[in-house]
């Protein structure tokens, strides 16, 4: 299976931060996220783990679909439920000044899937992006693809949802994989965005600022039962 084409739009030329976490708790790894795009002054991609089989509920979705005994954290960005369990999770950030930050929510989300696809395809797997959404909704992100989501055998294998503020765009993207591959695909990952975009990661790790913020929205925001059952 060929590669997908490259999205004109993707303008993305540049030095790019790469970080990489290992596991974090679900609070954490979602105070992180929103840290980051308050404060990088550059577009990062951001590859972590989660240290316990949490579930993620999008933005607007009731608290009450996760499932009994789950442990789960609210996201910042909307999308429904997604199992870490068995995934790989990243974040793209981009600064609002940054040309990848004026592509449609469309347009980003394909770009950023088909790195995806080009991650696992150099490794020799099959995947492509979904030509269109399935009909119905679902609660859970993997149970009904929508257009440029990361299909394999018919199946989807990644998803992603996204926010936009006044300091630029936060994707928030879960891969579904087998264990056994996933420190391969984290290694080809920023392979595949680099290229795509024309651009170099550099790795980097999280600013004292940025960890100060994070510490401070894990407490007050991503780890109260006022923001995770608000719904």
């Amino acid at each position: 299976m060929t590669s997908p084409p490259a999205p004109r739009e993707g303008g993305g030329a540049g030095v790019w931060r790469l970080l990489r976490h290992g596991p974090g708790g679900r609070a954490w790894n979602m105070a992180v996220d929103e840290a980051l795009l308050r404060s990088s002054p550059r577009p990062l991609l951001r590859i972590y783990a989660w240290a316990e089989d949490a579930v993620s509920i999008g933005y607007f979705q009731p608290w009450a679909e996760v499932p009994a005994g789950r442990p789960f954290v609210r996201r910042w960005t909307g999308g429904g439920l997604v199992d870490h369990a068995a995934d790989l999770t990243y974040t793209v950030i981009v600064p609002r000044s940054h040309p990848v930050a004026g592509l449609s929510t469309l347009d980003a989300y394909r770009l950023f899937h088909t790195a995806v696809c080009r991650a696992l395809l150099s490794l020799g797997f099959s995947a492509e992006l979904a030509a269109a959404s399935a009909p119905g909704s679902s609660a859970h992100c993997f149970s009904r693809p929508v257009r440029f989501d990361v299909m394999a055998g018919g199946k989807k294998i990644a998803g992603g949802a996204q926010r936009r503020t006044r300091e630029g765009l936060l994707h928030q993207g879960s891969i579904l994989w087998w264990a056994s591959d996933r420190d391969r695909l984290a290694s080809a990952l920023p392979s595949a965005l680099a290229s795509l975009l024309g651009a170099e990661l550099q790795p980097d790790r999280l600013a004292p600022e940025e960890a100060r913020l994070a510490e401070r929205l894990e407490r007050e925001r991503y780890a109260t039962e006022s923001w995770n059952r608000q719904r």
